[in-house]
């Protein structure tokens, strides 16, 4: 008995954590009315960092497995995929180069941009000590290394009224 259970250990802790972590999602669920809307927001501060974990895994596993799968085949297969690959990546590219631009062109963003006063009135922020600690381990854990490079995750308070809302946004730096 001891020889199996020492065997299948890993199954079996996973499995286990899989019904525990489901019971706990019931119960919190269940227990979701009377908690206040800043305890939602650390609880699911948690399945967020693992969500993103999560996330930043995908792109050097899809990478990996082409990888892997093309270094099997023959060369000369080899050869005639990456060809096609090449063609395709080209040809979806330079289509989406051509509605980009058309798309700038009939739209204009940026066109009814905000006066200076406007953007200050923007930059202030209104947020808490635990806001800010949360903020700076969310950007450690991108959801991908383009994102890290290019944004930055900040949160905002807007007080409507007496109840204290979480505004979550991406910030693009130039």
């Amino acid at each position: 008995m001891s020889g199996c259970l020492r065997q299948n250990a890993l199954t079996l802790l996973t499995v286990s954590g899989v019904i525990a972590g489901i019971a706990l999602g019931f119960i919190l669920r269940m227990a979701k009315d009377d908690w206040a809307q800043r305890e939602v927001v650390y609880v699911r501060f948690v399945g967020d960092l693992f969500l993103r974990m999560l996330k930043s895994l995908i792109l050097p596993l899809i990478v990996s497995s082409l990888v892997a799968a093309i270094g099997s085949l023959d060369l000369s297969l080899s050869g005639r995929i990456g060809a096609r690959a090449i063609v395709y990546y080209m040809l979806t590219t330079v289509c989406a180069v051509i509605l980009g631009i058309i798309l700038v062109i009939l739209i204009e963003p940026g066109s009814g941009g905000t006066s200076d006063e406007e953007l200050e009135e923007q930059n202030t922020r209104n947020v808490t000590t635990p806001d800010t600690l949360m903020d700076l381990v969310r950007n450690m854990f991108p959801p991908n290394l383009v994102q890290a490079a290019l944004e930055q995750y900040q949160t905002t308070l807007v007080y409507p009224g007496n109840d204290s809302i979480r505004e979550e946004r991406d910030i693009h730096f130039p």
